[in-house]
């Protein structure tokens, strides 16, 4: 057994109980604004402009029990303009989440989520549900599929703001990022968005529901057990097989004046009013869904238990799911939590970030978290990594002559190698976001970890 297997190997043992790889992603995965960026705007003449406000996450703090994430619920990437004239940009909310460390599962089914904030990205924007805020004729039965009727007035990142509050509704990868375009706007106006899609690898985690469990974009292991290779995750949630709507997707029989429009049918008055009528076709209430146990790989909340490279020991997670083309798919994000609710995220509408913030307070001692520092410890190195977290490439000093290094993912699988001197630029793997080992031939190792 070489140095490089001895190291590894003995390392997994010794992980099984103590080790931190991979045992702090709630901690790891955040967008921590180091370099003081701000976000930017398109004008409508096509003009970028700056808006002056830092973007991405400010502060991390946490105890035991919980991570508080400060952001202003700005992005870094490219936001606007928004094809259905919504005159508002993404403005500085000052959000302050609460994301329980220890998420317990909730009760049987559930607990629905609302309209407002549902989640947020890790780099502090929030995710919406699938509803926008009308259902037809107001009575609460049919309610609009947001990833339908506000398609139009979505940016390029597929994201848009009200009053102000800039969020999801669906997977923040750019529309032109996919295999067959409905929404032309990156063609004027792109945007980089938070995540772009790559069938190759395990997606990342883009973010956290208020019940502490990750979010992952729309490709995992094909097995619950890491095994099978990387596949899209499919949802279980199907169109209905219906061309009237009389009846919702757990069999209630509507009443006559409770009915929806006929699948195909003009909605008028148009709703919101103002707004261009448009064929309610099937998808475009979200009762036009229903779902069918464990027909695709994921659950009633669109979620799984499952090894993930960031939960070598497996985790409940939610993925952000996207059809065959990678446009996003319903229910998008997640139907309903399924675990116990930090219900202080929630906020009233007017919580202490202003509109749309939350009613989070911080009563119990924290720390700061320092995204530039390592977790790990190791005694009398020999060498070090530089920068650690990293994203494109590293540089190891501290060695003579040249040295053999490899990487090891959480399976300990080798996925890197590399013979390098001192000083010298590693351009990494396109690696997903996580923790992993890098051992040298002497039998030294360090952690290091990708946030890209």
């Amino acid at each position: 057994m070489n140095n490089f297997t001895l190291t590894v190997f003995s390392l997994l043992i010794f992980c099984l109980g103590v080790c931190p790889l991979g045992a702090q992603p709630e901690l790891e995965a955040w967008l921590i604004n180091t370099d003081g960026a701000t976000g930017a705007f398109y004008m409508n003449n096509g003009n970028l402009v700056d808006n002056g406000i830092e973007c991405d996450v400010q502060l991390v703090q946490f105890s035991d029990d919980n991570v508080y994430v400060h952001a202003t619920g700005v992005p870094r990437y490219a936001t606007a303009p928004y094809g259905d004239g919504n005159p508002s940009q993404a403005q500085n909310v000052d959000y302050l989440f609460r994301i329980p460390r220890n998420p317990e599962e909730g009760p049987t089914g559930g607990t629905a989520t609302g309209l407002g904030h549902t989640g947020v990205l890790i780099n502090g924007v929030p995710t919406f549900n699938a509803r926008d805020a009308f259902s037809y004729n107001n009575q609460n039965n049919w309610h609009q599929n947001g990833g339908f009727f506000e398609l139009a007035g979505f940016d390029c990142a597929k994201g848009h703001p009200a009053m102000g509050n800039y969020h999801h509704h669906l997977i923040p990868s750019p529309f032109s990022n996919s295999m067959e375009v409905i929404n032309p706007v990156c063609d004027d106006y792109p945007s980089e968005g938070l995540l772009e899609i790559n069938p190759d690898v395990h997606s990342p985690i883009i973010g956290f529901a208020f019940d502490g469990y990750p979010i992952y974009g729309p490709f995992g292991y094909a097995n619950e057990d890491g095994t099978g290779g990387v596949v899209r995750m499919e949802t279980s949630y199907a169109l209905r097989n219906i061309d009237v709507r009389h009846t919702l997707p757990d069999g209630t029989v509507l009443a006559p004046n409770q009915y929806g429009p006929d699948v195909g049918e003009l909605v008028t008055p148009a709703i919101p009013p103002g707004a261009e009528a448009v064929e309610a076709v099937l998808g475009a209430y979200v009762e036009d869904f229903e779902y069918i146990a464990m027909q695709g790989h994921l659950d009633v909340f669109n979620g799984r238990e499952c090894v993930t490279p960031e939960y070598p020991a497996g985790t409940y997670a939610y993925f952000a799911t996207v059809d065959e083309n990678w446009n996003p798919q319903y229910p998008y994000f997640f139907a309903a939590y399924r675990g116990v609710v930090a219900t202080d995220n929630l906020g009233n509408g007017g919580g202490p970030g202003g509109p749309g913030g939350t009613n989070v307070t911080i009563d119990e001692t924290v720390e700061n978290y320092d995204a530039t520092a390592s977790i790990w410890e190791q005694p009398s190195k020999q060498w070090v990594i530089y920068p650690n977290p990293a994203s494109d490439q590293i540089t190891i000093e501290g060695i003579s002559g040249s040295m053999r290094f490899q990487i090891f993912d959480a399976f300990g699988r080798v996925v890197g190698r590399a013979t390098l001197t001192a000083h010298q630029q590693w351009a990494l793997p396109a690696l997903p976001n996580g923790s992993y080992i890098i051992a040298s031939e002497k039998g030294t190792h360090q952690g290091l970890h990708i946030i890209r």
